[in-house]
């Protein structure tokens, strides 16, 4: 197709693994595909955002192509969701309103705006100030709760209180690093309408106190929403691990959630997002499903695709969920997955060090990753570390663990999957030489 004649699809804060699974959409050969902004300016290893300077830098870029663009979309969290969210209403195109993506990402909005909806489904959630730690005190629910920043990032200071020295300590890394986030953050809500309801007193920096929510089984909808229908695209499993058992370790698709389970879940945030005024953007929104008891909780939306998930997709279906925002975003017919890909299920481990923090001495070399992709032709992976790296200085790491790599690997079955993961975790060694907790 001539370059003239394709379209023109924006990703903010891309990166070469996931452009590659993007320009393997069968409709990619009709796209021009630009990333504007790369991750690493997005989500940059000293974690110093600048988010007007994003915001002004990425309008820029796009002012100044060749052809208008046709489509804006990202797949990150914050900055990008927001970024996404200004920028197509600065170009007029097809997307999810900067008031609706501040809805979902403000976390103590969300639960209130959740109480208008679902009164009776919605956990106790308190804001709290971790610069007014005595009033904190006084204010938190009832031991135990998570305490989360208003805006964080990959469970980022993200931290189980069970007593007054836990939260005293949470306190005190909120108070350290939350800034990062809720500086930024501060900026992107400074450019809401003026009426668009956000909690008055309740910025970036603060954090919330939320009852403990939780069920044997986690889950993901990934899914989105078209002219005000909400639609789900697939729906995959989180299972945990890691010393505290509050950390990721693998995500599986399709997940085995019975399908009515499911589908109640698509009718709760389909209420639930059409009264934050949240339409024509992807979504994927996390829920706790206990299989004793049948109820379902919410945990968390978020105003876009997961990437996490997005080789899952291209494994079982033959294309990553990009499609579906892509076609949304163009304005053309959306088709749901049809399971046509190399095998019927797939999953990403997420490898993880429960150090308190060390140096990276040794990763797993190129040569080994081919030799485990002859034997298992599905499998990608991603090596998150280089030697000479200390743990601690990792970026966007949860408050428990730091994750080394992640492996997506799809088979006949969950038994053949969980096998070729022993079989890789045996043979990729990542070297870490501890550090003293007094240095």
């Amino acid at each position: 197709m001539p370059e003239a004649a394709k379209k023109t699809i924006c990703i903010i804060g891309n990166d070469p693994f996931n452009d590659d699974y993007i320009k393997r959409i069968p409709e990619a050969q009709g796209w021009n595909v630009v990333t504007v902004l790369h991750h690493d300016d997005v989500q940059p290893a000293d974690e110093s955002i600048d988010f007007d300077a994003l915001y002004d830098r990425a309008h820029a870029q796009i002012a100044a192509m060749d052809s208008p663009p046709d489509a804006i979309i990202g797949h990150l969290d914050f900055p990008v969701t927001s970024l996404v969210a200004l920028l197509n209403r600065d170009f007029g195109l097809k997307g999810a309103s900067p008031e609706a993506v501040a809805r979902c990402e403000h976390k103590f909005w969300m639960r209130e705006a959740q109480r208008e909806v679902f009164p009776d489904d919605t956990p106790a959630v308190t804001a709290v100030n971790p610069f007014k730690p005595a009033e904190a005190q006084e204010a938190v629910p009832e031991y135990p709760f998570w305490l989360k920043p208003v805006k964080g990032h990959s469970s980022k200071l993200g931290f189980l209180v069970r007593d007054a020295d836990d939260l005293d300590s949470a306190l005190h890394e909120c108070r350290r690093f939350i800034h990062q986030h809720g500086e930024p953050f501060n900026r992107f809500l400074a450019r809401l309408e003026p009426d668009s309801g956000c909690p008055e007193g309740v910025n970036g920096n603060f954090a919330v106190a939320e009852e403990l929510v939780s069920a044997n089984r986690l889950f993901t909808i990934e899914g989105l929403v078209e002219n005000g229908e909400t639609r789900v695209v697939g729906a995959v499993e989180s299972l945990k691990g890691g010393g505290a058992g509050v950390s990721f370790s693998r995500y599986q698709y399709p997940s085995d959630i019975p399908d009515e389970i499911v589908e109640k879940g698509r009718v709760f945030v389909a209420k639930l997002l059409d009264h934050f005024g949240f339409d024509n953007g992807p979504f994927n929104v996390e829920f706790f499903y206990d299989d004793d008891t049948g109820a379902l909780r919410l945990l968390e939306i978020n105003p876009r695709l997961s990437k996490s998930h997005s080789p899952l997709f291209h494994i079982v279906d033959g294309a990553t969920h990009h499609r579906q925002a892509i076609l949304l975003a163009l304005g053309e017919e959306v088709e749901m997955p049809a399971r046509g890909g190399h095998s019927p299920v797939a999953a990403k481990f997420m490898i993880r060090s429960n150090e308190e923090d060390g140096i990276v001495r040794g990763v797993p070399d190129p040569e080994q990753l081919e030799e485990l992709k002859d034997l298992f032709p599905d499998l990608a992976a991603q090596i998150l570390v280089q030697p000479g790296q200390r743990l601690s200085d990792l970026p966007d790491q949860d408050s428990y663990t730091y994750e080394l790599a992640d492996l997506f690997i799809g088979g006949a079955d969950l038994s053949a999957i969980e096998d070729a993961y022993l079989r890789c975790r045996h043979s990729l060694e990542f070297l870490i030489k501890p550090i003293p907790e007094n240095l």
